[in-house]
């Protein structure tokens, strides 16, 4: 099975690129590529340009020039050929091989979508999607409808519930990353 890595944004909250942020000696992005390959085959990297050597890039569909989820979302599951891929944001590093094998346990034939889901939030860039998605992520764009919430509406979508938010931190703001520096160590 594979995993992505989504880092496509543009970071305008963090105020600088999130995939150089450190985390020790590696940079998130090194951190998060790390830990994904334990758990799969191959990891990729979705985002506008190369970000990380030794890891295959997915750019988005150059035919849409805009950031949004849906987009990245689309391109790459255009990638992939009738298989679900594992999708993590490179801004969430306390998802652990713990949660990610949570995910993986829901995984069947049923659902075209398997997304970890807390009592505060649903957490669509940490799950699995199905590649035959993406003709459907492209009727959205099409639509212009970016949020993939909406893309939840119009298919099977399994969420896996978690009662501990903390795995979910989403590190948007510079005291956010700050924070996870002084829990990480």
């Amino acid at each position: 099975m594979q995993a992505v890595i989504l880092c496509g944004g543009r970071s305008l909250r963090m105020g600088e690129d999130k995939c150089k942020l450190l985390v020790g000696s590696s940079t998130l992005l090194e951190f998060q590529a790390q830990k994904l390959s334990q758990i799969f085959d191959k990891v990729f990297i979705s985002a506008k340009e190369q970000k990380l050597k030794g890891y295959e890039l997915i750019k988005d569909d150059e035919k849409y020039q805009f950031y949004s989820p849906m987009l990245a979302l689309y391109s790459i599951l255009k990638h992939f050929d009738n298989e679900f891929v594992f999708v993590l944001s490179v801004d969430s590093p306390k998802v652990s091989v713990k949660e990610i094998q949570k995910l993986l346990h829901f995984k069947d034939k049923e659902s075209k979508i398997i997304i970890a889901k807390t009592q505060l939030h649903i957490h669509f860039l940490c799950g699995l999607y199905h590649s035959s998605l993406a003709l459907l992520c492209q009727k959205c764009l099409e639509n212009d409808e970016h949020k993939l919430q909406n893309l939840c509406t119009k298919t099977t979508t399994r969420y896996v519930e978690f009662d501990d938010e903390s795995p979910f931190l989403n590190l948007n703001f510079y005291t956010q990353y700050q924070h996870f520096l002084r829990i990480k160590c």
